[in-house]
């Protein structure tokens, strides 16, 4: 008696082909590909589909992007006028810098201020006159989170990712009125995927209990699970304010030790470089120094850049250089005194001014003539939504 022939199972499409193609080495082909171009290989066939869309593959995608420095810059304006969020590639700035790199913008549905960046994800604030709203958006993806209503008005607020629960929070200092009708500051972080708020006690070191006013900037700085801030204090010193994301607790830490011939009166800025806190300061009136926190808690310098040519007129400098990046061999994008991004070579010493075409933005400058206004944070694409978490 014959047997019925069976069809064989269905295979992936790479290994209907005449040669067959291990899996992993499609893997390794497909995370080198940029994650905006990877959004339509989905489509070739179910197998790329699955592949591309699990929480594994776009970890270590993201993964990759950081490590081949695959970072872009992501800018909004502070001009209710402005409605677009613009981005433009990084290499091509450090690459050669006297080519105009080209800023790619997105038009949105209304004025956007951008809070933070974090593995891909943008955090997004609308301010309105008597409340604020905040969503998160993946720029490559498209994916967009619901609208967040805070109720008050934001006095100062953080994003970043809690490594310890596996979940992205918002922090928000808002200023509301207690029943008699006075003013009190309330602080508050809300958990995205779990969709509430959580009431956490307010640092007395970022606020003025008398007046309320605050002495900070209206962004933290993330880096490794904590939402920094540096404070003046009444002795014209200075600290950095933290808040655990995870532990949801503050804490606090020192700065470098300084000379006593430095320009005290111009205010330090603080950022992040390498995944790293970092710090800028005038230096006995004729540097900035720029020092890293290790792994260690412990100050590293990383660099002495000259006074000149970042600064025009010493007379109206009131704040530090702002440091935005760094390349593996060192070439350090900052923000100038006089409101232009500067390149510096820490290897020879060199300075150079990156040419950027801004046009498509509605500003009546160029981003090259100087940022006036804008909001830029570093940014890498990526395939990761907050369920997918890393």
């Amino acid at each position: 008696m014959s047997k019925t022939a069976r069809l064989p199972p269905p295979q992936p499409c790479w290994r209907q082909s005449r040669f067959l193609v291990p899996e992993d080495l499609i893997v390794e082909i497909l995370v080198r590909i940029p994650a905006t171009c990877l959004i339509y290989l989905k489509r070739v066939c179910r197998s790329w589909r699955t592949l591309i869309s699990s929480p594994e593959f776009a970890r270590y995608q993201l993964e990759r992007s950081i490590a081949h420095s695959d970072a872009q810059i992501a800018y909004s304006g502070d001009y209710f006028l402005q409605i677009k969020i613009g981005f433009f590639p990084l290499q091509c700035v450090l690459d050669n810098p006297s080519s105009s790199a080209k800023v790619v913008c997105v038009e949105a549905e209304r004025h956007y201020n951008i809070v933070g960046s974090c593995n891909g994800l943008l955090c997004l604030l609308v301010r309105a006159p008597r409340s604020t709203s905040v969503m998160l958006w993946n720029p490559c993806t498209g994916f967009t989170s619901e609208s967040l209503q805070t109720g008050a008005l934001i006095m100062t607020c953080g994003f970043g990712y809690d490594h310890v629960n596996h979940k992205y929070k918002f922090f928000a200092a808002m200023t509301m009125r207690t029943p008699n009708s006075q003013r009190e500051v309330v602080s508050k972080i809300f958990t995205f995927g779990m969709n509430h708020w959580k009431t956490i006690e307010t640092s007395p070191v970022l606020f003025n209990p008398l007046d309320l006013f605050i002495v900070i900037d209206l962004r933290a700085e993330f880096v490794n699970g904590t939402l920094n801030w540096l404070i003046p204090l009444p002795n014209g010193e200075a600290v950095i304010v933290y808040l655990d994301l995870g532990m949801e607790t503050y804490g606090e830490l020192r700065l470098p030790e300084r000379d006593s011939d430095d320009n005290f009166r111009i205010k330090p800025v603080i950022g992040v470089l390498r995944n790293c806190l970092s710090v800028c300061f005038d230096h006995k009136k004729t540097h900035w120094a720029v020092w890293l926190l290790n792994e260690n808690q412990c100050w590293t310098k990383l660099a002495l850049i000259p006074h000149y040519p970042l600064i025009v007129d010493h007379v109206f400098q009131r704040q530090c250089l702002r440091t935005l990046y760094i390349s593996d061999d060192d070439v350090l994008l900052v923000g100038g005194q006089d409101d232009k991004l500067y390149l510096f070579y820490l290897k020879d010493g060199r300075i150079a001014l990156p040419m950027i075409d801004s046009s498509s933005d509605d500003h009546i400058r160029l981003l090259s003539q100087g940022i006036y206004g804008r909001t830029l944070v570093v940014y890498y694409p990526s395939l990761l939504s907050p369920s997918r978490m890393v």
